[in-house]
């Protein structure tokens, strides 16, 4: 009898812990993951495409060549190429609430911040939204 009752409720705490973790932190998923936010987050990407927010067009024959790295401690590399010159940015990322990313940086003009909401995070997708565009990478 009391194996029983032990079962049940094992298996009642079980179905509410699925239910209440696949509540999705980002607008197209993942809803279930056991892998961190920081876990998935930490490789290098490549960009697969962007879409301009204002035209709806879509970009994807740029990107040859540019690679965005998040490592565990919170530091971050872009590289990217515009006219065949290669330009490095490093700086840190961090996590802020469930689903948004601030980069900080130094480039040619100063200190940036840059703010995305994290649409997508799986193991081998990542995208990325800010004001003005929609960034999609993947990770081999």
């Amino acid at each position: 009898m009391k194996t029983i009752l032990l079962s049940k409720i094992t298996a009642l705490l079980l179905i509410i812990v699925l239910v209440l973790s696949a509540c999705s932190k980002f607008e197209d998923g993942p809803l279930f993951s056991l892998i961190s936010v920081k876990k998935r987050l930490s490789r290098e990407w490549k960009v697969e495409f962007s879409r301009n927010l204002e035209t709806g067009i879509e970009h994807s024959a740029d990107f040859e060549g540019w690679l965005l790295s998040f490592e565990k401690n919170g530091s971050y590399s872009n590289s990217i190429i515009y006219d065949a010159v290669a330009i490095n940015y490093n700086g840190n990322w961090e996590l802020i609430g469930q689903n948004q990313l601030r980069l900080d940086y130094t480039a040619a003009s100063g200190s940036i911040t840059e703010f995305y909401l994290i649409l997508r995070l799986t193991k081998k997708e990542l995208w990325l939204k800010n004001l003005s565009e929609e960034i999609h990478y993947y990770a081999d």
